[in-house]
């Protein structure tokens, strides 16, 4: 018994069609939330210069993992990046906080992004005004701490940021989660670097082994575009008596966990886990790894 070649056409079409819709149901879809409720911003909030946004979100890849988080601020024809990073959530599904500073913007639209492993993207996002006034607050000032870099032996490595405190592996344990900072000195590009960086960064641990076990390793985010283009002079930061200057000079385009070249005079914008501006100004750096830096610190209350 013979067939007709259209026949034969029209099954095999049929068969790439069902495949195809097979292959399509397989894909996994990403699933975000923005978190309503009194602790979170409201898409049509009206919020005064310097006043906090907080952004709630909860997310899900399906079975597939989330892999990236972006958050965008869009003013006008500009988008501003604020958070641009990899991620890695399998079967637990993202629940986390984002806090964010007001800025002059009459209107701005906030944009989260999360994508998963078959890189499927899914987005929300929320309308922010100014609103009247201003609400830019308070600041700890702590005039000098001294940290050592990896290879000394006398001072302490490891920096809380929010009280100034620096503790060394004798008095550490129990205060894991509240260091921010640590540093080391190497050479990179040619150039001796003493170099400012945190728990949550990769490369830290090999510098400080001590931290692989942490189960918290806070992620403090350096402007070091700032720092090698000297943005924020020294005058600026003596002169700072509230955090507008903290909160301004951060631009989120150009950050890491790590930030090089921090000679004597650098001043360094900063943001920690907790979502707090703050500036360092490096008052002295030695380019040995068994030396120190001196460090004065301005940072939100």
């Amino acid at each position: 018994m013979s067939y007709p070649l259209w026949l034969f056409l029209f099954c095999g079409l049929s068969l790439l069609g069902v495949l195809a819709c097979q292959k399509d149901e397989k894909v996994n879809k990403v699933v975000v939330i923005l978190k309503t409720g009194a602790l979170y911003t409201a898409d049509g909030a009206y919020i005064p210069l310097g006043g906090q946004i907080r952004i709630g979100v909860m997310a899900s890849g399906a079975v597939s993992p989330l892999t990236y988080i972006r958050i965008d601020k869009i003013i006008g024809a500009d988008t501003l990046v604020q958070l641009d990073k990899g991620i890695y959530i399998g079967k637990e599904s993202m629940d986390e906080d984002f806090t964010f500073s007001k800025d002059t913007a009459l209107t701005e639209q906030w944009v989260v992004t999360l994508m998963n492993a078959d890189r499927q993207l899914a987005s929300q996002s929320l309308i922010i005004h100014k609103g009247q006034g201003s609400a830019y607050g308070g600041i700890t000032f702590v005039p000098s701490v001294i940290i050592g870099l990896q290879e000394n032996a006398v001072y302490p490595h490891y920096l809380d940021v929010d009280q100034g405190l620096a503790y060394d592996a004798g008095n550490l344990s129990g205060h894991e989660q509240d260091i921010d900072i640590v540093s080391y000195y190497y050479v990179t590009s040619g150039l001796n670097s003493p170099t400012l960086t945190c728990p949550g960064y990769t490369a830290a641990v090999g510098y400080y082994p001590a931290m692989t076990s942490w189960a918290l390793k806070n992620m403090t985010l350096y402007d070091y575009n700032s720092s090698d283009n000297n943005l924020v002079s020294v005058a600026q930061f003596d002169a700072a008596i509230n955090d507008s200057l903290l909160v301004n000079a951060f631009k989120p385009g150009f950050v890491s966990g790590n930030c090089k070249y921090c000679y004597t005079g650098k001043v360094i914008p900063f943001k920690t886990q907790q979502s707090k501006y703050g500036l360092l100004k490096v008052l002295k750096a030695d380019e040995t790894a068994s030396g120190t830096m001196e460090i004065a610190i301005k940072i939100q209350q």
